[in-house]
């Protein structure tokens, strides 16, 4: 059986099937996340061209964010189009947690812009040999806006762990305050000077490392109410 991962979170949506825990298949687009379906057909062509009939896809994984409100809500509603004919499972990992399991770090501090003058931020411990991630308290992330933080810019050095390792999404509008709150901070590693986006491939080996840790029939992580 065949699953299929994608992450329309960021600005580099990428895809991979894997087979048995094994990526047999990666594809990334250049470009936002668009609202047009034509990524969907681009879907199905990259199956069929790696021979992987749609019918031999038993389960569904997304990456839910935070980040693109139209990327992660049409990825989630096309799955969820694809899954219903058989009722295959769809589960949610979030984009926050493939983006610190990238990194060379145990501590991983992965910040973004949630607008409205306040950024999110997520602390993860990371298992890179086991492809697992985990909250500070070594419990199992949950997958949901509950296991993020919201604050403003002159709290965030006080949300940032002893040693850890700082990475955004949005870099090129957050450097100056993550450069800031790192030199308050004094104990962390210099922060990740550039962009880093979250991975398909990633989001598989997280989901397939821990199966248990999935959230089935995800929603969106939003930090914010919707108004």
């Amino acid at each position: 059986m065949y699953s299929l991962i994608l992450d329309r979170s960021s600005p580099l949506p990428s895809l991979a099937v894997f087979r048995g825990g094994e990526a047999v298949l990666t594809h990334v687009w250049e470009g936002e996340p668009s609202r047009a379906p034509q990524w969907v057909a681009e879907v199905r062509d990259l199956l069929a061209g790696a021979a992987i009939p749609l019918d031999a896809v038993g389960a569904f994984v997304c990456g839910v964010g935070p980040g693109s409100f139209s990327g992660i809500r049409a990825c989630l509603a096309a799955v969820s189009g694809l899954a219903m004919p058989r009722q295959c499972p769809v589960y949610g990992i979030a984009s926050a947690a493939a983006i610190a399991l990238a990194q060379a770090a145990e501590v991983v501090t992965v910040v973004g812009d949630a607008r409205r003058n306040r950024l999110w931020c997520m602390t993860y411990r990371v298992d890179a040999a086991a492809s697992r991630v985990r909250l500070l308290d070594g419990n199992a992330p949950t997958h949901t806006a509950d296991d993020f933080t919201l604050v403003a810019a002159e709290d965030l050095a006080a949300a940032i762990p002893e040693g850890a390792c700082v990475v955004s999404p949005d870099w090129e509008r957050l450097a100056p305050v993550l450069r800031a709150a790192v030199a308050a901070r004094g104990d962390a590693r210099p922060p990740v000077a550039h962009v880093v986006y979250p991975s398909a491939e990633v989001i598989g080996r997280i989901a397939f490392a821990e199966p248990s840790a999935r959230r089935l029939e995800p929603s969106p992580i939003y930090l914010h109410p919707a108004v």
